[in-house]
């Protein structure tokens, strides 16, 4: 019986060891990835600083909450416009140069609004010409990139490495770019914005780093027949298609809100910038802590458990900023809402990368960026109408509304998921079999 006992703890402790080593082999990303990782936490710092100074910007031009929430239009626009296309693009063409092309346009594009700012010649529409041009080359950016990571890294690493990627995307947009853009903002309303040109150089600069050997297959059909394979495949794959519509849903309601969180933060919160800054940089906490649990949470409960989860984060938390006018409380919201944020973001992008073969990723990565980020501009718009006729506290309300009711429906809502994960699991199977 000892003997036995002994055995089974000496077992217990080998399969203990086994799987740390698996784990921390499932870690080890590579040099490549570190460059893209690196290439995302230097051009995204540059974006938070954008990001966090354009509003500000655009509130010295227009005090109205229909033309601020024109920028986010203007934004959000090209994802319905163009990603399609670009998604296209990124299976045709090698996926390394698009990345580094795309990161020196927009050096230039923020550098002449910079260089506008400068001279004292900026005006309300050169802002949403900036906003547009800088949405077309993001479609393109993060078509590639998504694309690009499962050719540098294995399929088990998918999760971690989709962590990582978004964690250093949102904390340099979030929590490290907002503080500098505010800073650099009032010392001069160009600085944040030539330094995001800066960082441009250096993100294209750290990818061509990459050793160019990760070429994409050449492409056998046409560009037309591209364009629209990924919504096919997209419409004919029910768990995909489900995902891409939760995420519709909730993008148009949580931008309604959100793209006027600058009147927000002035009107009902009675802040100033840097309340403002630690809305964004209470998000960016959140995004950063679910990292460190989100691996043993999906072990524990499962993903599909793990993205309703996410879903009542995200409806606690919009609830709370609706009905606050407390700073402190908001910004404790913007935790929650950004734990939400770090959990729904990162299994939507992996299971995408899993259930997608290969050739296909950059085509289907667009045709659910085109309907999940192209309801964006209609959410912003809406909010913007919504706060005229409501006033400013209603889109936050409506948004609240729209979370809770997605929360209370999410597992019936999962469920082409859930089953698209079982079967994922099984042996035997691969993502083409998954497609009804």
């Amino acid at each position: 019986m000892a003997h036995s006992r002994a055995t089974l703890v000496e077992a217990n402790r080998f399969g203990a060891v086994s799987g740390a080593k698996k784990r921390k082999e499932r870690e080890h990303l590579g040099r490549d990835f570190r460059f893209v990782w690196l290439s995302i936490l230097v051009s995204s710092s540059g974006d938070g600083m954008f990001v966090t100074a354009f509003p500000l910007l655009a509130a010295i031009l227009t005090r109205d909450p229909v033309l601020i929430a024109g920028i986010t239009i203007s934004t959000r626009l090209p994802w319905l416009l163009f990603s399609i296309f670009t998604g296209a693009i990124a299976d045709r063409m090698d996926r390394r140069k698009l990345l580094i092309g795309a990161d020196l346009v927009r050096m230039v594009i923020v550098g002449l609004l910079g260089a506008s700012i400068l001279l004292e010649t900026v005006a309300i529409w050169q802002l949403y010409v900036c906003a547009f041009l800088l949405g077309i080359c993001e479609t393109l950016h993060v078509n590639a990139a998504q694309s690009f990571i499962p050719a540098i890294v294995r399929q088990d690493q998918l999760l971690p490495a989709n962590t990582r990627f978004a964690s250093a995307q949102i904390v340099s947009t979030q929590f490290i770019g907002p503080p500098l853009g505010v800073a650099m903002f009032n010392v001069a309303h160009s600085l944040p914005f030539v330094a995001d040109a800066v960082t441009f150089a250096g993100s294209a600069g750290l990818v061509a780093a990459i050793p160019d050997e990760h070429a994409v297959e050449k492409p056998t059909t046409r560009f037309r027949d591209d364009v629209l394979d990924g919504l096919r495949y997209m419409r004919d794959h029910k768990a995909l298609r489900r995902l891409t519509e939760i995420l519709a849903v909730i993008n148009f309601f949580y931008f309604a809100a959100i793209s006027l969180l600058v009147l927000y933060n002035d009107d009902i919160l009675d802040g100033n910038k840097a309340t403002f800054t630690a809305l964004s940089v209470g998000a960016a906490v959140g995004t950063v802590a679910s990292r460190f649990f989100i691996q043993r949470l999906v072990d524990s409960k499962g993903t599909t458990t793990t993205m309703v989860i996410s879903m009542w984060l995200w409806a606690v938390a919009t609830v709370v900023m609706a009905a606050t006018s407390n700073a402190y409380v908001a910004i404790a919201s913007n935790v929650i809402l950004g734990v939400g944020t770090g959990l729904w973001l990162s299994l939507n992008t992996t299971l995408r990368q899993q259930l997608t073969p290969s050739r296909m990723l950059g085509r289907m990565n667009a045709a659910s960026r085109t309907v999940s980020w192209g309801i964006v501009p209609f959410g912003a718009a809406f909010g913007g109408i919504a706060a005229r006729v409501l006033g400013l506290r209603g889109p936050f309300i409506l948004s609240a509304v729209s979370m809770v009711l997605c929360a209370l429906i999410g597992r019936r809502l999962l469920r082409p998921v859930e089953l698209a994960v079982n079967e994922m699991e099984k042996p035997d199977s691969t993502s083409a079999d998954m497609v009804d």
